[in-house]
């Protein structure tokens, strides 16, 4: 063998090492690419996350009370007496606040709710403090509903009766002439037609 021909064999040995090194990193750098992408694939499939509520999202929830089953029980809000107990209350609280520079304006508001003959009495009144001087002292009571018995109740009449215990305060003058303290009234009721109407108030 010539020294020409082992110098070209032994540059096409060089040549294949060559050859087979750059295939080689050529293959790994190819599947490192490929996983990546798969990587970035299987991300990019994961489902997105729930929206997080800021506080401003309405929520819709069922009002049992206002549309109950058809269970044959009455509702909370269909207990006998109950209309007769949201009527006293304020009612009470208005009759029995009132002052000396305010023409008994509580009696008048409350002439809507009661029957004719207490309407008559409730006239009288106002037209009574309407005629009296002006007072230059101030007098005024303020009152509050702290709890309730109802006495009686009979619908077919249509007639009611309850007892409601509560606190006053009455002023005079300024702040520092304020009393606190507690009377019952006893408030009588009358059904017209559909409506429940007072038909009398009483002091304890």
């Amino acid at each position: 063998m010539t020294l020409r021909l082992k110098i070209i064999l032994a540059g096409l040995g060089i040549v294949v090492v060559l050859l087979v090194v750059f295939s080689s990193i050529a293959v790994i750098g190819f599947f490192k690419k490929q996983s990546g992408q798969e990587g970035q694939q299987l991300v990019g499939e994961q489902p997105a996350p729930l929206p997080v509520s800021g506080g401003t999202e309405k929520i819709e929830t069922t009002q049992a009370v206002l549309t109950p089953p058809n269970t044959g029980v009455a509702s909370v809000s269909a207990k006998p007496g109950n209309e007769v107990v949201s009527l006293v209350l304020p009612f009470v609280e208005r009759f029995g606040s009132y002052s000396n520079q305010g023409n008994l304006e509580n009696l008048s508001e409350l002439l809507p709710v009661m029957s004719d003959g207490m309407k008559a009495w409730a006239q009288k009144q106002i037209d009574e403090q309407k005629r009296k001087t002006f007072q230059t002292v101030y007098h005024g009571v303020t009152t509050k509903s702290l709890q309730y018995t109802l006495s009686i109740f009979d619908d077919a009449k249509g007639i009611a009766e309850m007892k409601v215990a509560t606190q006053r305060k009455e002023l005079i003058g300024t702040s520092t002439n304020a009393r606190v303290y507690n009377q019952d009234i006893v408030i009588k009721l009358v059904k017209e037609d559909t409506a429940w109407i007072v038909d009398g108030a009483y002091w304890q």
